[in-house]
C-alpha cells in the first residue's frame, strides 16, 4: 500500500547487508519467531498501524508516512499522511477494485483497479501489500525455506529476523516490478511483543523496499465507518 510513489515513499534504506547483523547466526532448521507470530496473528480480526516507507527504483526513491487499517476478511483503508500525494485515502472492500479520494473532498471519488498506476507506488505496491495476513500466508506457504537469525535493534527493540529467500518464490500480491528482481524478503519481529516491526525486500544487496511498522492496535472492533 497507494499512489504512484505512495510507497514512493510500502516500503521500507537501512544500511544492513543481505546477510543480516554482524555476528548473527542463521538457524537453518527452525523458525520459532515466525511460528509464534503466525499463531498470534490467527487471533487478530482487525488491526491498524503506521507505516513509514522507503522505496527505490533505479535512480528514483521516495518516502511516505501512511496509516493502514484492516478488518478480516476483506476491508481496508489506507491514508497517506506525509509524502507524495499526502491527503489521499484509498478504500478496499474486497475484489480487485478500490475507491480513492482526497481528504476532505470525499464527495469526489475515483473508482479504479487495485493496481491502477495512479493508486500504486514507485514499485507498484498498492493497498493490498500492507496486509499482514497475506504476507504471513506467503511466508507460511514456503515455510521450508524460512531462516531465522538475530535481527538488528529497531527503535531500541531487540528483534528476530525471518528471511524468505526468493528462489522460485512469488507472493500473490507482488507487483510486476518485484517479480524476478526481489531476491530476499525479510520480517523483523519484536522479541518482547512478538509483533512485526519492519519489513525489507532486497534486490541483491540493495534494500529496494523498507517498511517500518509502528503503533499497532489490534482487535479494537473497527466499524464500517472506520474503513470508508
Amino acid at each position: 500500500m497507494i499512489v504512484r510513489s505512495l510507497f514512493l515513499g510500502v516500503a521500507l534504506t537501512l544500511t544492513l547487508g543481505v546477510t543480516g547483523g554482524a555476528g548473527a547466526e542463521l538457524q537453518t532448521t527452525e523458525v520459532p519467531a515466525f511460528d509464534r507470530l503466525q499463531a498470534t496473528w490467527s487471533h487478530i480480526s482487525d488491526y491498524s498501524l503506521t507505516i513509514d516507507s522507503h522505496e527505490v527504483l533505479g535512480n528514483d526513491s521516495a518516502e511516505n508516512e501512511m496509516h493502514f487499517a484492516f478488518r478480516r476478511p476483506d476491508r481496508a483503508r489506507l491514508d497517506i499522511v506525509k509524502g507524495y500525494r499526502s491527503g489521499g485515502t484509498i478504500v478496499w472492500n474486497g475484489g480487485d477494485r478500490v475507491t480513492a479520494y482526497r481528504r476532505p473532498f470525499s464527495f469526489f471519488k475515483l473508482h479504479a483497479s487495485v493496481w491502477d498506476k495512479n493508486l500504486t507506488s514507485l514499485r507498484g505496491n498498492g493497498i493490498l501489500n500492507p496486509n499482514v495476513n497475506d504476507i504471513l500466508a506467503c511466508f507460511a506457504a514456503h515455510h521450508e525455506l524460512l531462516r531465522q537469525r538475530e535481527g538488528p535493534p529497531v527503535d531500541g527493540k531487540a528483534t528476530d529476523e525471518i528471511e524468505l529467500p526468493y528462489r522460485d518464490v512469488s507472493c500473490p500480491d507482488d507487483p510486476p516490478v518485484d517479480r524476478g528482481t526481489v531476491t530476499l524478503d525479510v520480517i523483523d519481529i519484536d522479541r518482547a511483543s512478538g509483533m512485526p516491526v519492519m519489513r525489507k525486500r532486497y534486490a541483491g544487496d540493495e534494500i529496494v523496499e523498507r517498511w517500518e511498522l509502528t503503533g499497532f492496535t489490534v482487535n479494537t472492533g473497527l466499524a464500517d465507518r472506520d474503513l470508508s
